[in-house]
């Protein structure tokens, strides 16, 4: 083989290997309908979503519960609202409202992989 014919194998498969690595951030519509969702359930969710990251992952602040307990169930409740708006490929990170409110300290409360495949 010559030179430019390695040149060329090396760029075609630079460019299949970018194509299929290269994940399509969440549109604006999808955030959208999970935010309204969220905000139908106010006594559930009293905070709009805190960050996202570009759809891989989901904070959202909640309120802590008493003792100290993990809100894990509740990050899991929410991968169902995502899955209902076609959102497969999103982590849930639940954090403590009351200190982000208070002194802009992020202390994760509970979490959730909402990752999966599309059918």
């Amino acid at each position: 083989m010559n030179k430019k014919t390695i040149l060329i194998l090396l760029v075609a498969i630079t460019a299949a290997v970018t194509y299929f690595l290269y994940d399509e951030p969440l549109s604006m519509a999808k955030r959208a309908a999970v935010e309204a969702d969220l905000a139908a359930q106010p006594e559930n969710y009293p905070a709009t979503p805190v960050w996202w990251s570009d759809g891989g992952i989901l904070a959202i602040g909640m309120l802590p519960r008493a003792g100290g307990e993990k809100r894990n169930d509740s990050a899991t409740a929410i991968c169902q609202i995502l899955w209902d708006n076609d959102v497969n490929q999103t982590v849930v990170e639940v954090y403590d409202i009351l200190q982000i409110q208070q002194s802009d300290n992020w202390e994760l409360i509970g979490a959730a992989n909402c990752r999966r495949q599309t059918p």
